[in-house]
């Protein structure tokens, strides 16, 4: 896009490439501003009820803690009649347990004169690629650079950034 040299104070009524794109800008600036804005009082505000909802909250069998309001709300065509902080799992994985136990397991099994496989079986040898060793392997000459261009192929991304002033 070019820009003209039009003077700056005719930039927000000139119907010009680079006056519609500073309102944009402008826009955009003004709008990010109040989200974050936003976002933290967002967050400050969750914070603060779940304190509240720890503390008074009832819990139900789940764990979750609730607050019923004095009188239903409706915001944004959405009716709710209170909060609830609602508790939920995740199965979460702990690899050095489990090497300990495969480990006594096999232990014991060695002891009584069996095969010693659980380790083996929960903790298999897997290939895996070592991109280090590309650049090593390059360094030797025993990979050129166009098998490091094919083996780690540049990716292009974008993302909106303020220019400082």
């Amino acid at each position: 896009m070019d820009f003209s040299d039009a003077p700056a104070e005719s930039v927000l009524t000139a119907n010009t490439p680079e006056s519609a794109f500073e309102r944009k800008a402008a826009q955009w600036a003004l709008i990010k501003a109040r989200v974050d804005t936003q976002t933290s009082l967002l967050n400050k505000l969750r914070d603060d009820m779940t304190v509240d909802l720890r503390e008074f909250g009832v819990q139900d069998e789940k764990g979750s803690y609730i607050i019923e309001l004095p009188r239903p709300l409706s915001v944004a065509d959405k009716k709710f009649k209170g909060m609830k902080l609602e508790r939920y799992t995740t199965q979460g994985m702990d690899e050095d347990e489990a090497e300990a136990i495969a480990r006594d397991l096999d232990s014991e099994a060695t002891g009584k004169g069996n095969d010693a496989v659980i380790y083996d079986r929960l903790f298999p040898l897997v290939r895996q690629f070592d991109p280090q060793e590309a650049y090593v392997l390059y360094q030797e000459g025993r990979l050129t650079e166009d098998h490091l261009d094919r083996i780690f192929p540049e990716k292009e991304g974008f993302r909106f950034v303020r220019v400082a002033a």
